[in-house]
């Protein structure tokens, strides 16, 4: 059984990513971007892998004060034993994800996906 992580982050292109997007689409920091990354890959019914290269950025704790990450994550997966390995691999796969949309479409905003993503 792998141990869980303490510290979280993300690869190098992942990280110039969420750099851009906290500049571009106006989140307040990047620990929002991250989260919302998050949110899309779950969004897109992505399941969990390995990270390669991921460094460290935020403390587990620091990045999910209250444990609600960690509860959506342990409730969506119930099959997984390192929620915060979960929200760092769902992390960098969202991020990737975004990547390809605005590769698709340069002028994409945040609201204009937000749409797509409800079918409105």
């Amino acid at each position: 059984m792998a141990e869980d992580k303490k510290t979280i982050g993300l690869t190098e292109a992942n990280k110039t990513l969420m750099d851009q997007l906290v500049e571009a689409a106006g989140f307040g920091s990047n620990m929002d971007a991250a989260k919302f990354a998050f949110a899309f890959a779950v969004s897109r019914g992505c399941e969990p892998s390995q990270v390669e290269g991921a460094g460290t950025i935020w403390a587990a704790g620091n990045f999910d004060e209250g444990g609600d990450l960690k509860a959506v994550i342990e409730n969506l997966f119930p099959n997984v034993d390192t929620p915060y390995r979960t929200l760092e691999s769902l992390m960098n796969i969202g991020f990737t994800l975004l990547a390809s949309e605005m590769k698709k479409n340069p002028g994409l905003r945040m609201e204009d996906l937000l749409r797509n993503e409800a079918g409105t």
